[in-house]
């Protein structure tokens, strides 16, 4: 459990590192984000379905501008969970 956990808290990094994001993002959201995205790699999504997922929490949810930030996160995330396997 502790390592899932850490695998996810490195997404969150991943997102903060990429992520020009609003000063009233916080922890909490951004770990859902993390999580379901941890999911979503470990039941085998293509990384169009995670690019897809992830564009979307950046423009819809985060109302961020559009921009290929995603990519670089879910890209890290995907590696983090390879790396554990």
């Amino acid at each position: 459990m502790a390592d899932k956990m850490s695998r996810i808290s490195a997404i969150v990094e991943a997102m903060r590192d990429n992520w020009d994001l609003a000063a009233d993002c916080n922890e909490g959201e951004l770990f859902t984000y993390a999580e379901r995205l941890y999911y979503r790699i470990a039941a085998g999504d293509s990384k169009d379905e995670l690019y897809a997922y992830l564009s979307g929490v950046q423009a819809d949810q985060l109302e961020m501008a559009k921009s290929d930030d995603f990519r670089r996160i879910v890209d890290r995330a995907v590696e983090l969970a390879r790396r554990a396997n």
